[in-house]
């Protein structure tokens, strides 16, 4: 394989909310018409690597296995349906709760692909017109949805650049570190660094 490829990385929910989700898409598609990634499977997007070569990626998946693993899984809650709002288009998504302890999780997995700070959530509508926004959005607003799911793994998605087969694949499962307790890693990561000692102070404190 010697094209150019585009790399996804995601975290997948398991198959009872993908098929939620799946059914919210089909939903969707039937008050709007069809619209672009309403096929798409659920998953919390991490980084895309569009256009790159296999042999730039391939050699860098050891190390990203090896960082994984200071990781331990994550238990996540989805809670209700939010928007981001993009001026003339609109994405609706399934909201994710947000606490500091999955706030720092995702931030020390973020240094692992050098992303920018960004919000987890599952797409529903994404990038719909604001006229097909209004008719939707109150379909979704006060609509309960409720789910905790764990995640095991980081999955790397892999789809040819160029070429008429633009749905992605499977090309990599790296587990997270389940020997970690994620509550006792998190305890550790948000423990106050120790009170740096004043030298001059000690220096004084020294002459008595």
């Amino acid at each position: 394989m010697t094209g150019y490829q585009d790399y996804l990385a995601i975290l997948s929910p398991p198959e009872s909310i993908c098929n939620y989700v799946k059914g919210l898409k089909n939903f969707s598609s039937e008050i709007i018409g069809e619209y672009k990634g309403q096929h798409s499977k659920a998953h919390i997007s991490v980084q895309f690597l569009p256009r790159k070569k296999p042999v730039w990626i391939e050699p860098l998946m050891p190390k990203l296995e090896r960082e994984l693993q200071t990781l331990p899984p994550i238990d996540l809650e989805i809670n209700g349906f939010a928007f981001f709002d993009q001026q003339e288009f609109q994405t609706i998504y399934a909201r994710l709760n947000s606490t500091p302890a999955t706030k720092l999780w995702f931030k020390l997995l973020r240094r692992f692909f050098n992303t920018p700070p960004f919000e987890p959530h599952i797409t529903i509508a994404r990038n719909i017109p604001h006229e097909d926004f209004k008719i939707l959005w109150p379909r979704f607003k006060d609509q309960p949805f409720n789910a905790r799911f764990r995640v095991n793994e980081l999955t790397i998605l892999r789809r040819e650049t160029i070429g008429h087969n633009k749905t992605y694949m499977v090309y990599k499962e790296m587990p997270f570190n389940r020997r970690l307790d994620f509550d006792t890693f998190i305890r550790a990561k948000l423990k106050p660094p120790a009170p740096m000692i004043n030298r001059s102070d000690e220096q004084q404190i020294s002459l008595f």
